[in-house]
Formats: C-alpha cells, sequence, structure tokens
C-alpha cells in the first residue's frame, strides 16, 4: 500500500484551491441573481425560512454587543443551532455589515448586500479544513485512492452546493473534517482528545444533530485504544463536557433554567414525523391535525396549571410554535416544549406499526442525493414563496437522476467497504460507518435529505478507495 505521495505532487492542493476557486464564482453567482426581494418586495430570496432566523438572531447579537453587552451574554434564548448565528453576529461586527435595514416588531426586513464575503469565509473555512485532513489521511489510504477522496470531498456537487448557501451545513463539514482527520491519528493522550471534545461540543452548536456524536467515537476508542482507554475517554468527555455546561449555563443565564438539548430537538420531532402520523391513522388534513393537536396542548396547560397571557385567542394560531408567545415567562415555555417532547413519544407509541411504516419510507428518501436542492430551493422558495418544487414536474423528473447518481457513489463505496475488511482496518472500517449510520438513525425518520449530507464527509473514503480499485479493475483488464 502506498501511504506518501510523491513529495513533489501537488495535485491535491490544485484540486482543493480549485474546488474554493468555483465555489467563490458559485457564490458570486447567487448573490448576483437572488440577493434581492421577492414579489411582495419585503422577503429576501436568500435569507428565507431556518437561515432567515439565524440571520435575524446574528443581527441582534451584533445589536445588543454595539448596546454594550457581553458577546457571549448577547441574543436571545437558545432554540437551535447558537453557533452559527454568532457567527453572523462577528460577521457582521467584523465587517460592519447592517444586516437588517428594517427592525419591525413582526419581521425584521434584511438588508441587501454584504453576503458574498461571508459565503468566501465559509467555503474558505471549509477548504483549510480539507488540507488539514488530507494531511491526516494520507497517511491512511494509497496514493490514487487518497485523491480521490480529496477530489469527492472538493466537488462533490452535493456536499458543493452548501457553501453557497446560508445554512449551516459548509461550517459543520469543516469541524467534521477536522474531528475526523484527528481521530484518524489515533492518539491516546488526553490533550489531543480533549480538543476532539472541544470540537465535536462545538459542532453541536453549529448543528442540533451533532449532540450524541461522542458516542459512536467513544465505541470506536474503546476498541481500539481497550487498556490504554481512560486518558483519551477523559479528554473527550471533558472537553465536550465544558461545551455542554457552557450552553447550559447561558440557558440558565436566560431563563433560569439548565438546559443542553435546544429546544427545536423536542419540536421538530413532533412536528414534521409524529403529526403526520395523526393525520394518517385518522385521515385528517393538514388543518385538522393542528386543531387537534391545539386542543390537545390546551388540554395539557389546564391540566398542568399553565396559564396564557390575556392575547390569547385558539383563532390566531397558525402552528403549534404560535403558543410560545402566549406563556408568562420562560419556565413554563420550556415546560411547553418538554410536553411536545412527550407527546411525539405518546403517538409514536401508541400506533407503532404505522410509526416502523413510516421510518421505512422516510429512510430510504433520506439516503436519495440531491445535489440540486439549493439551486431550486433560490430559484422557487426564494422567487415565490407559495410554490413548493417537491410538487413541480421537474422535480418528479429529477427523481431517476438523482437515484442513479446515488446508486454509483453506493456502488463505489461498497467496494471500499469491502477493500478495508479485506485489509482489516477495523478501526477505519468503525470509525466511518459508525459515523454514516449515526445520522441515519439520528434523521432518517424524518426524509429530509439535507441532513444526511454530513454523512458524506465519512463516506467520500469509501467511494475513493472504491473508485481506485474499480479504475485498477478496469486496467488490468
Amino acid at each position: 500500500m502506498l501511504s506518501n505521495l510523491n513529495k513533489n505532487s501537488n495535485l491535491y492542493i490544485i484540486i482543493i484551491l480549485l474546488g474554493f476557486v468555483l465555489s467563490a464564482i458559485l457564490s458570486s453567482y447567487y448573490v448576483v441573481k437572488y440577493d434581492k426581494y421577492n414579489e411582495n418586495g419585503y422577503d429576501h430570496q436568500l435569507i428565507k425560512d431556518e437561515t432567515y432566523y439565524h440571520w435575524i438572531e446574528g443581527a441582534k447579537i451584533a445589536k445588543n454587543v454595539k448596546s454594550g453587552e457581553n458577546f457571549f451574554l448577547s441574543g436571545d434564548i437558545t432554540f437551535t443551532k447558537p453557533l452559527h448565528q454568532r457567527i453572523i453576529g462577528l460577521y457582521a461586527l467584523v465587517t460592519g455589515h447592517n444586516i437588517i435595514d428594517q427592525w419591525e416588531k413582526e419581521k425584521p426586513r434584511v438588508s441587501l448586500g454584504g453576503k458574498l464575503p461571508f459565503l468566501i469565509f465559509q467555503a474558505f473555512l471549509y477548504f483549510c479544513s480539507l488540507f488539514y485532513f488530507a494531511k491526516k489521511l494520507i497517511k491512511v489510504i494509497p496514493k490514487n485512492s487518497f485523491l480521490f477522496v480529496i477530489l469527492f470531498l472538493s466537488l462533490e456537487l452535493t456536499i458543493f452546493q452548501y457553501h453557497s448557501s446560508f445554512w449551516t451545513e459548509s461550517i459543520y463539514f469543516s469541524f467534521q473534517l477536522i474531528v475526523f482527520g484527528m481521530l484518524l491519528e489515533k492518539k491516546a493522550n488526553f490533550s489531543h482528545n480533549l480538543i476532539i471534545g472541544i470540537l465535536v461540543g462545538l459542532a453541536f452548536l453549529q448543528r442540533s444533530g451533532g449532540i450524541f456524536y461522542v458516542v459512536p467515537i467513544l465505541v470506536c476508542y474503546f476498541f481500539l485504544f481497550r487498556n490504554k482507554i481512560i486518558k483519551p475517554f477523559l479528554g473527550i468527555v471533558i472537553g465536550y463536557t465544558i461545551i455542554v455546561i457552557l450552553i447550559g449555563s447561558y440557558n440558565y443565564y436566560k431563563t433560569n433554567v439548565f438546559y443542553v438539548f435546544p429546544s427545536e430537538g423536542k419540536y421538530v420531532p413532533y412536528n414534521y414525523f409524529s403529526t403526520k402520523i395523526i393525520a394518517e391513522k385518522f385521515n385528517l388534513s393538514e388543518k385538522e391535525t393542528k386543531q387537534y393537536e391545539f386542543t390537545k396542548t390546551i388540554e395539557w396547560a389546564k391540566k398542568n396549571k399553565i396559564k396564557f397571557n390575556d392575547q390569547f385567542d385558539i383563532k390566531k394560531l397558525n402552528s403549534i410554535l404560535d403558543f410560545r408567545s402566549y406563556f408568562l415567562n420562560e419556565v413554563e415555555k420550556n415546560k411547553f416544549f418538554d410536553y411536545l417532547n412527550y407527546r411525539q413519544y405518546e403517538i409514536l407509541l401508541r400506533y407503532p406499526i404505522l410509526t416502523i411504516k413510516k421510518v421505512i419510507e422516510n429512510t430510504m428518501h433520506f439516503v436519495v442525493l440531491n445535489p440540486t436542492f439549493n439551486h431550486y430551493y433560490n430559484e422557487y422558495r426564494g422567487k415565490n414563496p407559495q410554490i413548493e418544487f417537491v410538487y413541480t414536474e421537474k422535480h418528479k423528473n429529477l427523481i431517476p437522476f438523482r437515484i442513479i447518481y446515488s446508486l454509483i457513489v453506493y456502488f463505489f463505496s461498497f467496494l471500499g467497504f469491502v477493500y478495508l475488511i479485506s485489509k482489516k482496518k477495523f478501526y477505519e472500517l468503525s470509525l466511518i460507518t459508525f459515523s454514516i449510520l449515526y445520522y441515519v438513525i439520528i434523521f432518517g425518520w424524518y426524509g429530509k435529505t439535507r441532513l444526511y449530507v454530513p454523512s458524506l464527509i465519512y463516506l467520500s473514503v469509501f467511494f475513493g478507495l472504491g473508485l481506485d480499485i474499480f479504475i485498477n479493475k478496469l486496467r488490468n483488464r
């Protein structure tokens, strides 16, 4: 097995630089085309839905800091992905860009301009992280396989598209690559693993789905180090715990309640899965399902003696989250999210057959790659939010191509999986496999393909190995 590139070979650096340049070009294209308001002259075509929420929260942080507040204590309570909001806030403070040009109470308006530097920054961070990862990977796999992995991570469209978007993925990928590279070093010392634990904690703050990623790491470490497990185990656990305590303390400072798990994690499974079970079970429309759950929530509030403010009116509710505006304090609001968490499992356990059926269906959809997501999200959801791309003919026509593309990636990845087994690289094999399965287990039920993309960071190694094997077999023939 070749373990090092020729000293004069800089091909992998050229690939990484090419990826960064192309990313900057794509970002420039999107900013020129979509940095504008849609038909109503108010909603922004690029900053919308979840990205709009992060942009607004980042603007609040910058505004609070300018008013004299501490950067780390500024902003609202933690609902989801607090690190990304602080990065946006810091970006606004450093560049002087005024994120919001109208601070209306119901819906602030995003300013035009000032977005391209942010996209270039996150792409730069990713490709620097990829360079670091390459330096570690080069010691583990053959030369040609290594180049194919770097090519995949630099230019594979499903990953590549997020460097030119305002979602949280690109920066999260950067954390993944650095942690992955450090794990490949197999170091048992405390300080090395303390850094890993801190980085995993920061990744969790960037994307809520990373909250339990320490588990597959520790499982792999247990079999790797065995009798030397104490130092690496303590390093990771302590590093991760530091971040957990910090976010819990921040939440306590804001709400007088110490909690770590973001409220979003209690809401999303309920809203996007459990309520779908209710709708299918009783053949209810979306509106009927909402009304049914609104009534259930009011019954819960009465039973637990939780009161609403004087403005509460069930007729004004459009979403279950609208209840948040009517609670008297943050403690009761947290109880509300605990109720949603309880309610989701109550539904799932009551209808197990239907739940299993939906999980299987959604997981099958979950693993189908979607390299055009960001483009059509901007084109449809940006220009006209009323048009849902998933219901268009164009979406239907793309499905066969997406399936074929996914099968090609999985075919080569399977060859790489078999190769690692044959070479008895059980640590690398386990680390990659458990990391991929982690995201499938955590998010497969949801069915949203965007949440599967972090798995591709690990799948890239299987793919690179498999493609190298395939090409060598063709040459031998």
